[in-house]
């Protein structure tokens, strides 16, 4: 099956000139818009992870939202601005494109030091979860959407 190259414009980048150095021939436009119309709603700046895989990746996984295999990648990674994971991580769940919200405490920004990284995709079904390395084991924590609202009504 041949999947149409990504039909991305230059207007796609409004905000986003970073996304210019990354090969996005992959990547569902959906997705650009996505996080771009979330970078406009939030006006926090963010930085599109740089590293190979972060948008589309030809291997592992085929369960990945990355894959990009007979389909195109709809997931991407950011790095808010140090200190605001979490309010993009409030605005990114009243957008009810974004399918996929992970925030993973156990990554290193673009500068090699710890930062905090969340993950954006199209999944049809709201999913969240997080990511954090506990005893040197990575460990990922799901909530289903009611599951979770649930949670925080609960007041936990």
């Amino acid at each position: 099956m041949q999947i149409p190259a990504c039909t991305l414009k230059q207007s796609d980048y409004l905000n986003f000139p970073e996304l210019e150095e990354i090969d996005l021939s992959r990547v569902d436009r959906k997705l650009i818009l996505g996080i771009q119309a979330l970078r406009t709603l939030s006006r926090i700046p963010m930085i599109p992870s740089p590293v190979e895989g972060a948008w589309s990746r030809v291997e592992g996984s085929v369960n990945s939202r990355h894959y990009a295999i007979d389909r195109l990648s709809d997931a991407g990674d950011l790095f808010p601005a140090r200190d605001r994971l979490m309010d993009v991580w409030l605005y990114a769940v009243q957008m009810p494109e974004l399918g996929g919200i992970g925030v993973y405490f156990d990554t290193d920004g673009i500068d090699g030091s710890p930062w905090p990284m969340i993950h954006l995709d199209l999944r049809p079904t709201r999913l969240l979860w997080a990511c954090y390395e506990l005893g040197g084991e990575r460990i990922y924590e799901y909530f289903p959407s009611k599951e979770f609202w649930n949670v925080i009504a609960g007041g936990i």
